[in-house]
């Protein structure tokens, strides 16, 4: 099973039958009802039992709808997160100049940052550790949201190397695996860069995704009352790195 096959969302339900109607409107509802439990209860509450109730039906007729069972329904729903999530984000890049590449890579991830604090539980279902509910398809899961990801920095780190070229490690000096980990990547997500820039574009998401999820998990909370200052920091020691510091804009209060 594939995270990534089967979504929904895009089908025109005037141009389907009835069965078919039905059918999309069972499996909206079956997505609907478990996002609710992950929302309230977090992700290790969900089971077919608890679903089945709040949309009232058995849980054998829910595999009628999802033949693979509940990590599909989890899969579904993640699908359904990461549509919204990577529309917000997408639309935070694109409301920001189009030559200030550091906005158009800093605001989406300021955005990031408030839906990851703000929705912790759909939060620790794409980027926590794997559920009992997602079961074997947390990795098709996990593969299916870094590739939706990618593809609202990708395009920026794409159009700030073609302009502009920031500091990287010569292909040449670069271990052959991690080399080859590059190349794999940029034909596995379509972003077209070479190994040494891909690395420095996955080395300020690992930072960047490193301080949002301390935070989230709590990491800092004794220490520090208020993280904005430190992720804001982050991002400005990450531009530097890409030589765009002068394009940095603190965040609007």
């Amino acid at each position: 099973m594939r995270c990534e096959d089967g979504r929904e969302g895009g089908v025109r339900m005037a141009n389907l039958g009835r069965r078919e109607r039905l059918r999309a409107q069972m499996s909206a509802e079956v997505r609907s009802a478990a996002r609710d439990i992950i929302r309230r209860q977090g992700v290790e509450a969900l089971t077919l039992a608890e679903i089945a109730r709040r949309v009232e039906v058995t849980p054998a007729a829910l595999y009628h709808h999802f033949q693979g069972g509940l990590p599909e329904i989890v899969c579904r729903v993640a699908e359904d997160i990461v549509d919204h999530l990577v529309a917000e984000l997408q639309s935070a890049s694109d409301a920001c100049p189009a030559d200030n590449f550091a906005m158009r890579l800093i605001e989406p991830v300021r955005s990031l940052r408030r839906w990851a604090i703000t929705h912790q539980p759909e939060f620790n279902l794409l980027f926590g550790s794997p559920s009992t509910a997602a079961g074997d398809a947390h990795g098709e899961l996990t593969s299916a949201w870094v590739r939706r990801l990618a593809a609202v920095w990708g395009p920026v780190f794409v159009e700030l190397w073609t302009e502009r070229a920031y500091p990287v490690l010569a292909e040449e000096d670069m271990e052959p695996r991690l080399r080859q980990q590059m190349q794999d990547y940029r034909i596995d997500t379509g972003v077209d860069l070479p190994p040494g820039a891909m690395v420095v574009m996955l080395n300020c998401w690992r930072s960047l995704y490193g301080q949002i999820a301390m935070e989230v998990f709590g990491h800092f909370a004794p220490l520090f009352s208020d993280q904005e200052p430190m992720f804001e920091l982050l991002m400005l020691d990450l531009m530097r790195g890409l030589d765009l510091q002068e394009q940095y804009k603190p965040p609007v209060r």
